[in-house]
């Protein structure tokens, strides 16, 4: 898509952390609603890889 020019390579970044993002905090909503402290935990802990993924989009240095 970049390639086609109907989207930057900045763009598609961007929307990339966004939906990382968003899937991290789908997954800590999930904990709040858990009643055992250690499936929280364990819910908790599922966010990590996308909130590290989106850390990551976020600073690639695209120069």
């Amino acid at each position: 898509m970049a390639a086609c020019g109907e989207f930057t390579a900045a763009e598609l970044l961007d929307a990339a952390v966004d939906a990382a993002i968003g899937a991290g905090l789908l997954a800590l909503a999930d904990a709040g609603t858990a009643s055992d402290p250690s499936t929280k935990a364990e819910q908790c802990l599922e966010a990590v890889p996308h909130l590290v993924l989106a850390v990551a989009l976020a600073s690639a240095d695209l120069d």
